[in-house]
Formats: structure tokens, C-alpha cells, sequence
């Protein structure tokens, strides 16, 4: 994926722009816990 950012839509950018800010820059290993924890974020609170 290096070099392709061009390949990449504004949002795309967007969500990595966000995942370095939260990570502090660094490059953490997607594990499943980690996942788990951005998918409950993304998913709409009702009540």
C-alpha cells in the first residue's frame, strides 16, 4: 500500500489521518481486540 495514497478516496485518508492522531503516530498490530473496539465505536447508540 506505500505510494499508493493516490489510490486512496478523501475519506480513506481521513480515517488514517485519524488512526495516527489516536495512536500517537505509531503503527500498532490490528488485533482482534483492537478491531472489536473500533467496530463498537462505529456501530449507532439508539436511546
Amino acid at each position: 500500500m506505500c505510494g499508493q495514497e493516490d489510490d486512496l478516496t478523501p475519506n480513506e485518508r481521513a480515517w488514517l489521518r485519524f488512526l495516527r492522531e489516536v495512536s500517537n503516530d505509531s503503527d500498532p498490530r490490528p488485533t482482534l481486540r483492537r478491531v472489536q473496539l473500533l467496530r463498537r465505536l462505529c456501530v449507532p447508540r439508539y436511546g
